[in-house]
């Protein structure tokens, strides 16, 4: 798996489709992806995953060691693309919810990234290797 971060409307997704040869349709979109409730989505159809701070939020009311199995899984995919923007940046919010959803995405990004093959930085459309 390969984690790719930045700020939004970085380049993240135009880098990774060229870097890894990613096709629209292999990549699903953590807005708008199909969601059952009480359940983590299933990525086998799909050979990347674009917003995941998006889908954390959507999926928030799920348990952290739900959360967590579903991680390892998607970071156990060889060749598996994640792209995720860095919302730890920046003034932190008032209420409560907002504040759990960064640290959310936060320790889900440390997880990945632990596991990662390669883990990208994108800036301005220029990829910084990490990992």
């Amino acid at each position: 798996m390969y984690l790719v971060v930045g700020g939004a409307n970085q380049g993240k997704l135009v880098w990774a489709r060229r870097q890894f040869n990613l096709a629209y349709n292999e990549i699903a979109d953590g807005a708008q992806l199909e969601l059952t409730p009480g359940e983590l989505p299933d990525m086998a159809e799909h050979r990347a995953l674009c917003g995941l701070h998006l889908l954390l939020e959507r999926i928030s009311g799920v348990d952290s060691v739900c959360l967590e199995t579903w991680l390892d899984a998607l970071a156990a995919r060889p060749g598996f693309v994640v792209l995720c923007d860095e919302i730890g940046a920046g003034l932190v919010p008032i209420e409560r919810e907002g504040r759990e959803h960064r640290e959310m995405v936060g320790r889900s990004c440390c997880r990945l990234a632990a596991q990662a093959e390669g883990v990208w930085r994108v800036f301005c459309g220029l990829p910084q290797q990490l990992k």
